[in-house]
């Protein structure tokens, strides 16, 4: 009887550390709210990336020169956040661009 007390135990023990190991993996998050303001929009032409960024009633407009061989980075206006870029295998014709807001 002991012995299968001692099973019954250890079978347990497994199938609850089974559950928690994988809990990390798998879940739901809600997301209660509402976006209330967009974020800002870029335009490429030519030699130039162009930022335009609004909040609340303000909307700034600024240009940047872009150039093959020096990497952007800027402040956004309004102090939303942060432009970078960096070339993709050294490729002057690619680039990749990371917008990172406040």
């Amino acid at each position: 009887m002991n012995r299968i007390k001692w099973v019954l135990f250890l079978g347990v023990l497994a199938s609850g550390m089974m559950q928690y190991a994988s809990a990390g993996s798998t879940g739901t998050i809600h997301f209660y709210g509402a976006i209330v303001e967009g974020g800002c929009n870029f335009k490429t032409g030519g030699s130039q990336l162009v930022s335009s960024c609004e909040r609340g009633a303000a909307k700034v407009t600024q240009a940047r020169q872009i150039s093959a061989t020096n990497p952007l980075s800027f402040s956004l206006p309004l102090s939303l956040g942060h432009v970078t870029t960096q070339q993709v295998n050294k490729n002057p014709h690619l680039a990749l661009m990371t917008v990172s807001y406040n």
